[in-house]
């Protein structure tokens, strides 16, 4: 039987303890303890510590299908910085800006859809530093691109093309301005996190105040357009900067 690193953080939920006291009782740090919470699939020498020393067992009972990926969280804006919602900005001294965020590596990608609400998931991350043009207000996420969704098939198309391997920053847009008319007009790309779909890059075509859906669109032929209710959305960044990856 599969145990995932979610099941692992649900049960140690269920007994009342945090990470921090849970990390300590298990005798690792906080980030290896968030590190197992975020993988796949536990190795059998974890599921016997936690059983040892936090007395409780990882079992399943839940049958999950896989979500997308289309989009691979990598950054978080710092949320214990003294600017806007959560950002460190610093000035060098040839006068470029830039923005502190934090590193989710691309393991834990299936665990930011379950983890992102809580503080603790992004404890103890390394950091990364952005270029930026000003003092940027609100959560910025980085995002790795996975899969072919937006590889346009048109010439015409590719100076908006997101392709495999490239990183996307994306600013959290809050969920008290879905009720109002997107400015799709101003961003050609989104980062989606579905409940149960997963984490879609997409330009977004159309919005129905009245019925609460928005219309998603891929620049991949191969994609048929796609019909979302808000209400199965947990999260919406509007994209700001695409990064080639020449690795």
């Amino acid at each position: 039987m599969i145990i995932s690193g979610i099941i692992l953080k649900e049960a140690i939920k269920k007994i009342g303890l945090t990470q921090f006291e849970a990390a300590n009782i298990l005798g690792v740090s906080r980030q290896t303890l968030n590190s197992w919470c975020s993988r796949s699939n536990l190795d059998q020498d974890i599921i016997n510590n936690v059983k040892t020393k936090l007395k409780i067992s990882l079992t399943s009972d839940v049958k999950s299908s896989v979500p997308r990926l289309e989009a691979k969280p990598l950054s978080l804006a710092d949320p214990d910085a003294e600017h806007g919602n959560g950002e460190k900005i610093y000035e060098l001294p040839d006068g470029q800006k830039v923005m502190e965020v934090k590193i989710i590596p691309a393991k834990g990608q299936a665990g930011y859809l379950r983890g992102f609400p809580d503080p603790e998931y992004y404890e103890d991350l390394p950091t990364l530093t952005i270029s930026v043009n000003g003092n940027h207000k609100g959560t910025y996420l980085a995002f790795e691109v996975a899969g072919d969704s937006m590889t346009p098939s048109r010439i015409e198309d590719m100076p908006d093309a997101i392709l495999e391997g490239w990183h996307v920053v994306g600013r959290e847009l809050p969920r008290h301005h879905w009720q109002s008319k997107l400015h799709t007009h101003k961003h050609s790309y989104w980062i989606i996190v579905h409940k149960t779909e997963g984490i879609l890059i997409k330009n977004i075509c159309d919005q129905d105040l009245e019925g609460g859906t928005i219309t998603i669109h891929s620049l991949n032929p191969a994609y048929e357009d796609e019909v979302l209710n808000l209400d199965d959305i947990e999260q919406i960044f509007s994209g700001i900067k695409r990064i080639v990856n020449d690795r």
